[in-house]
């Protein structure tokens, strides 16, 4: 019985982290573009967003008034994405194995990069989608982060984080029953090393952008953290004033607090010209 309440309970638990994450994926996608604009106009402006999701970024960035090519494995269009059909194409395709006919100015890739097959491939494809000197706004949590360690950002599950794709899949789907075995895009988390070495070789330069991101998600907390008591938390942190102790300890170099530390690595890469 009590094993039984258990798995429910985390069952239960891994529910309401995804239905949060899809309920506020405008939210979510509002703030990338935010961060986007801070480097690049909008208004006019091709913009790709790779592994588009729920469509949150397609949206935000239509709004913004960019021109969107929005891309996932689904078929169908992500619903909401359908009544923007004159800013927004949508593409049904793999990001390891699609190509792009048109040159962008940027691309979103905002929790994907780990859920990829092939993202030395997928690097590749979107370094050649994008134009001289075109940016790219980066999401992908950290392998390394005790964090995550604690609590897998894409299950809540202990230890999850720090295992490959194969044995995730056989976590969640053979013990768990979460998800069917043949689903494409069970995660594995990278680290920093791992990122750095995989946007090197697509010909990308890059930097944190972890002040920018502070400031962005002090403004609208729901595009970051898609748990109540997580957006309780940073309503306390703005009624006490603490935001400017917070924007002091964080910092954008590639030291070992954001190597080790940071739950997410968010970075813009740049196509080296």
């Amino acid at each position: 019985m009590w094993r039984g309440d258990l798995l429910e309970n985390t069952l239960n638990s891994h529910e309401r982290l995804w239905s949060n994450y899809d309920r506020w994926a405008l939210e979510r996608g509002r703030l990338a573009a935010r961060l986007l604009a801070e480097w690049l106009p909008l208004p006019g402006s091709r913009i790709l967003d790779a592994g588009c999701g729920s469509g949150g970024a397609s949206r935000a960035l239509a709004e913004a008034g960019a021109r969107v090519t929005a891309v996932d494995l689904f078929p169908t269009p992500p619903h909401g994405l359908a009544k923007m059909d004159a800013q927004i194409q949508y593409v049904c395709a793999d990001l390891s194995a699609w190509s792009c006919d048109c040159p962008n100015d940027g691309v979103i890739l905002w929790d994907v990069l780990e859920h990829v097959p092939d993202p030395a491939s997928a690097l590749v494809n979107i370094r050649t989608a994008l134009k001289p000197g075109g940016l790219a706004l980066i999401a992908t949590p950290n392998r390394w982060s005790p964090f995550n360690a604690l609590c897998d950002p894409h299950y809540g599950l202990p230890g999850v984080s720090l295992f490959n794709r194969k044995a995730v899949r056989r976590i969640v789907s053979g013990w768990l029953g979460w998800h069917r075995p043949d689903k494409a895009d069970f995660p594995q988390l990278l680290s920093l090393g791992a990122l750095e070495n995989l946007l090197r070789k697509a010909g990308f330069s890059w930097r944190f952008i972890n002040h920018s991101l502070f400031a962005a998600a002090m403004d609208n907390p729901a595009g970051l953290w898609n748990s109540p008591w997580h957006l309780r938390l940073f309503t306390a942190i703005r009624a006490h004033g603490w935001e400017n102790i917070l924007d002091k300890a964080l910092n954008d170099g590639a030291g070992l607090r954001n190597r080790l530390l940071m739950p997410t690595f968010f970075i813009l890469a740049r196509v080296e010209t």
